[in-house]
């Protein structure tokens, strides 16, 4: 006989900032949302060459940048204790920011999505401020989820670097 399984809820996740000792998991997660969100969207090719160990590298650097380091970095804990995603925030890299702050990812696996622990990542890294993102032109489900979080097509348009691939602006504006 078969249990069912349980969807998880909004509370079957903790946030908490990343730390060095998630860096080797989180950079599977991180890599395995990215194969699964932009099958479709992102060649083929490049998505089967992305390198969690790289990747994990790359969240070793930022989990190593000084506490008041103006980039925010929450991960998602499972209560099974497993890394569900992340989500992080900071200042505008772009040259023409239309706002100071940007969320730079919300990335979660698929366990945790639907269960609103992506809108708590939304309201703990933006808080009240005004915001920009980029988002893939094509990923319909992300910029439906950023919409109903208010924010808008502004303009921008841009190609991520190592596809091509065309990404939006959209911008929150609280007041």
């Amino acid at each position: 006989m078969h249990s069912p399984v349980s969807r998880m809820t909004e509370g079957d996740w903790a946030l908490r900032p990343l730390a060095v000792e998630d860096c080797d998991e989180l950079g599977r997660v991180h890599m395995a949302v990215w194969r699964d969100a932009y099958a479709g969207l992102m060649p083929a090719d490049y998505l089967a060459g992305l390198s969690d160990e790289d990747c994990a590298a790359r969240w070793r650097e930022s989990a190593a940048r000084p506490a008041e380091a103006p980039e925010h970095v929450l991960v998602v804990v499972g209560s099974d204790g497993r890394l569900a995603g992340f989500g992080s925030a900071g200042p505008s890299r772009d040259e023409d920011a239309p706002t100071e702050w940007e969320l730079y990812a919300v990335n979660l696996v698929n366990a945790a999505r639907g269960t609103g622990v992506a809108d708590r990542l939304v309201d703990e890294l933006l808080g009240a401020r005004d915001a920009t993102l980029w988002v893939i032109e094509g990923n319909a489900r992300a910029r439906a989820f950023y919409t109903r979080r208010g924010f808008v097509d502004e303009g921008g348009r841009a190609e991520h670097p190592a596809t091509r691939t065309p990404e939006i602006r959209m911008v929150r504006r609280l007041a």
